[in-house]
């Protein structure tokens, strides 16, 4: 690559082969120096201070997640009441839906999705057709909260269900990790 072709590219003009050179910048005083550095410095620390409060509330900052149902459609009001019940029937024995209604109440259902919650535990979706809804509607996160709000989570089967849920919707483990911590029951 020639010096013209580089001159040209970054919006300088090439110097005349036979005009007269060019002159030479006068030395910065050492204030000038000096004042450049502090600025590097006041920068440089700043950045750090930056740096330190984005690592101290990273969980909080990247996945900032509050589940509220009257902010979704009401087609994805749906997928996550059907992943409450799907996440609630995987226990395995019939027990009594009152601590999934009293998730639902947490996340601010009304009587609408409390009736969807009936019909979705009477007549469950099979969970693959539910799962690749709930990715296709790309509510990954929205499907693990419920479904982590609606189990025991001390419960070895519930826990095994969750982290099968978390891996087939591809959830990172700092975002499970973090929905855990933000919704510990």
């Amino acid at each position: 690559m020639s010096f013209a072709f580089l001159t040209r590219a970054f919006g300088r003009d090439a110097p005349d082969e036979a005009g007269e050179p060019e002159a030479t910048p006068a030395r910065a005083s050492r204030r000038d120096r000096r004042a450049g550095r502090a600025d590097a410095v006041v920068t440089e620390a700043l950045a750090q201070k930056v740096m330190h409060a984005f690592l101290q509330n990273r969980h909080q900052t990247l996945v900032p997640l509050t589940l509220n149902l009257r902010v979704l459609e009401p087609a994805q009001r749906d997928l996550v009441i059907q992943a409450m019940a799907a996440a609630f029937l995987a226990q395995g024995r019939r027990q009594d839906p009152a601590p999934v209604r009293d998730a639902l109440a947490r996340i601010s259902a009304a009587e609408a999705e409390r009736q969807r919650l009936d019909k979705a535990l009477a007549a469950p979706l099979a969970l693959g057709d539910l799962l690749d809804a709930i990715l296709d509607a790309d509510l990954g996160a929205y499907a693990y909260v419920a479904s982590l709000l609606a189990v025991d989570q001390r419960r070895r089967v519930n826990q095994l269900y969750l982290a099968y849920l978390a891996e087939r919707l591809g959830l990172a483990e700092d975002v499970v990790s973090s929905l855990h911590r933000r919704y510990r029951v």
